[in-house]
């Protein structure tokens, strides 16, 4: 049994070589996986799961707000970030209302550690509702 290599004339061949493509195709791959995981708004904190929980798609149009529980054992007040810049407590309204508007964000999607006591959690959401933002989103992760 025989195999034609190039035709006749001994030609170049008119098949595609593959492994460039492939090479290509995996670069994009590993650069997409790198870019997503800094796509996410806001700090990294473990969020708390929840049975009833519903998949809403950010993408751009809420303000993420971060609520991390304190690293020293002293204090009792949370750490709070604005995507990733932390803001302090005093002020901490008129902050986020001007993060609201620059960004043109219709909501305050709040991104709670699940260590943080429901104390640290109250002050937080008490302080940005007492300052006149109404609409808050709670972001957790579905329970398996």
């Amino acid at each position: 049994m025989g195999m034609n290599v190039s035709g006749k004339k001994g030609g170049a061949m008119g098949d595609i070589n593959v492994t460039p493509l492939v090479d290509v195709v995996l670069v994009l791959l590993i650069i997409f996986m790198v870019v997503t995981q800094m796509l996410s708004s806001g700090m990294d904190v473990k969020l708390p799961s929840s049975k009833t929980a519903k998949e809403v798609r950010d993408v751009g149009q809420y303000l993420v707000l971060s609520i991390k529980p304190p690293e020293q054992t002293q204090s009792d007040e949370a750490l709070v970030y604005i995507d990733r810049d932390q803001i302090e407590s005093e002020g901490m309204t008129q902050t986020i209302l001007d993060a609201m508007n620059e960004n043109n964000s219709s909501a305050l999607l709040i991104k709670g550690s699940r260590k943080l006591t429901w104390k640290q959690a109250y002050l937080v959401m008490s302080t940005i509702s007492d300052g006149g933002l109404s609409k808050m989103l709670l972001a957790t992760d579905k329970e398996k």
